[in-house]
């Protein structure tokens, strides 16, 4: 089984990405991200095996270390090979990537065994709004998407650990409350 290690988003901010997701759906294309039992979010790092309780206890202890902090999600994108996944993607401030860096430093026990391009120096931070969207049928998906897209301002909230396929929610915690901009 696969674990991803991710990071979520004000209430607010969620629904504004649901709403996305839903009108996506309606075109028939892809994977239906609101029907996955998905919440929005960015991925930090995806891993084949993980030690459950010990990456718990690393992310108790990072939620307790990291500020409350603001994103925009400013672009549209996509990564057109194997998932055929198209995207948002945020301001890139060196705070993300920091938290990126000290979660696979604490979690390095395992990194044989974590994705690829979720690794540091190979991470594009972004929050997914399709999934397996055939090539030929991109250009309509991000047609429907320019036409509703406005960029979305996020709080990162909380940070949390899920299984895939199907999703299972394992854990999640709170970020330290203090805003960090």
């Amino acid at each position: 089984m696969s674990y991803a290690i991710n990071l979520y988003f004000n209430e607010e901010a969620e629904k504004s990405i649901i709403n996305i997701w839903e009108t996506l759906s309606l075109l028939g294309i892809g994977k239906c991200m609101s029907c996955l039992n998905g919440r929005p979010h960015i991925t930090l790092a995806i891993f084949d095996e993980l030690d459950l309780a010990q990456a718990r206890e690393q992310l108790m202890h990072l939620a307790e270390t990291v500020p409350v902090f603001s994103l925009k999600l400013l672009q549209v994108g996509m990564f057109p090979h194997n998932k055929g996944a198209i995207f948002l993607a945020p301001n890139l401030p060196d705070k993300l990537f920091q938290i990126h860096r000290d979660l696979h430093k604490m979690l390095g026990a395992w990194d044989e065994h974590s994705w690829d391009y979720y690794k540091p120096q190979d991470w594009y931070p972004h929050c997914t709004l399709s999934l397996e969207t055939p090539i030929g049928e991109i250009p309509e998906v991000l047609r429907e998407l320019l036409k509703i897209f406005q960029p979305i301002d996020i709080t990162i909230e909380a940070i949390g650990m899920v299984s895939l396929e199907p999703i299972d929610y394992l854990c999640e915690f709170s970020l330290h409350q203090h805003m960090d901009n």
